[in-house]
């Protein structure tokens, strides 16, 4: 004879946070932007649509408004995986609510890297491309 399995209010409160980012980001598990846990991210001049404006869409894009903040700080901030901020993030750049800031000018400078852009602004050339030519195929991923 078995017995039902019983369910402590620790284990109901784990399987709650397991589900919760797969439900926020409607089962989307891949960002579609490069966006490091260093990407420096601002409001920008989009609006929020209807699926947009809603809980941690609200969140992210009202501490991006207050100042520049990181991939990492926003996802620490709202409490989600790293993996569902970005496709959380990802959805406000499309709509251009968000977009990927330039903390440092291009500059060439005697490093190793020689005169090559950094990383931060070739993330920003690629999502400003994006933008323009959404049909382009991304042949990166």
């Amino acid at each position: 004879m078995t017995r039902p399995i019983r369910r402590t209010p620790q284990s109901a409160r784990t399987a709650a946070a397991f589900v919760r980012p797969y439900l926020v980001t409607r089962g989307r598990t891949r960002h579609r932007h490069l966006l490091s846990p260093e990407t420096a991210l601002e409001a920008g001049d989009g609006r929020a649509g209807p699926g947009l404006s809603e809980g941690e869409y609200r969140q992210i894009t009202t501490l991006c408004r207050q100042r520049r903040r990181s991939v990492a700080e926003l996802a620490g901030t709202i409490g989600l995986p790293l993996t569902a901020t970005r496709v959380l993030i990802s959805d406000l750049i499309d709509a251009r609510v968000l977009v990927l800031s330039l903390t440092t000018p291009y500059t060439p400078s005697d490093s190793p890297a020689g005169d090559r852009p950094n990383r931060q602004l070739l993330e920003a050339l690629r999502a400003g491309l994006a933008l323009k030519w959404p049909d382009a195929v991304n042949k990166a991923s």
